[in-house]
C-alpha cells in the first residue's frame, strides 16, 4: 500500500513540474486543464472541469479554443481523452481566447488551471488528441 502511494505522489509530483514547464514554454496543442468550479458558468451546475487547447503563441499571449463540454469529475476529462474525444471536429469552440503568459501562469498558482499535458506524437493518455 505505501509503495502505491508513494507511485502516485511521484507521478503527481512530475506531472506539476511539467505543468510548469509547458506553462513556461507553451506549444501549439498543448492541452489545458481547467477547473471551473469558481466561475459563473459552472456554478449552475455541478460540472466545473473543461479542456482547452492552444492553437496559436504570441509574444505576449497564449491562444486557447476550448472544449465544447463541461465534466463533473477530473478522471472523467481523461476518460474523454482516452476514448478519443478530442480527435472530433466538434469538439473544440471556434471561439478564440487570447490569455496572457502572466494570466495563465496565475491561473496555474490559484488551480483555476491545474495540469497542462503536451502530446506526444500527437497521443495523450493512448489516444490520437487532433483530428
Amino acid at each position: 500500500m505505501g509503495y502505491f502511494v508513494y507511485e502516485r505522489y511521484s507521478l503527481h509530483i512530475t506531472e506539476q513540474e511539467q505543468a510548469l514547464t509547458y506553462i513556461a514554454t507553451p506549444k501549439v496543442d498543448d492541452i489545458y486543464f481547467f477547473d471551473l468550479s469558481n466561475s459563473s458558468e459552472s456554478l449552475a451546475s455541478k460540472n466545473k472541469y473543461k479542456l482547452a487547447k492552444v492553437v496559436r503563441v504570441t509574444d505576449d499571449n497564449v491562444v486557447l479554443v476550448f472544449g465544447a463540454f463541461f465534466y463533473q469529475w477530473q478522471y472523467a476529462v481523461v476518460s474523454s481523452i482516452q476514448y478519443g474525444e478530442l480527435r472530433n471536429n466538434n469538439y473544440f469552440t471556434s471561439t478564440l481566447d487570447y490569455i496572457s503568459f502572466k494570466k495563465i501562469k496565475e491561473m496555474y498558482d490559484d488551480g483555476n488551471l491545474y495540469l497542462v499535458k503536451r502530446p506526444i506524437g500527437n497521443k495523450l493518455y493512448g489516444s490520437l488528441v487532433v483530428p
